[in-house]
């Protein structure tokens, strides 16, 4: 009976051996893993962080190119503007020289 206690009793602390090793393997792992999802999230804030930099950048360009467009309108509709001046000026005075 002794005997059959012993290697009951080996049995289990082998058992219990390996257990302890599979946990403190387990545990390592899940801590590499861990340190692994923190630089993942890390490097995945940073890329956030340079998409919205860059999307900022872009939409000040939009907003500036938006501004010069309206300018040159503005231009534009001055230029038009004198030149039917000029245009009613012009035909004014070749009514005048033609005299009609």
């Amino acid at each position: 009976m002794t005997t059959n206690n012993q290697e009951r009793e080996r049995w289990t602390d082998e058992k219990l051996d390996k257990f302890a090793d599979s946990v403190a393997l387990d545990h390592e792992q899940f801590r590499q893993e861990l340190a692994e999802l923190r630089e993942g999230i890390a490097e995945t804030k940073d890329s956030v962080d340079g998409l919205r930099i860059t999307a900022q950048a872009l939409l000040q360009l939009a907003a500036q190119h938006q501004q010069e467009d309206r300018e040159r309108q503005e231009q534009m509709r001055l230029i038009n503007e004198r030149l039917d001046v000029q245009q009613g000026q012009i035909k004014v005075l070749l009514e005048k020289l033609l005299g009609t």
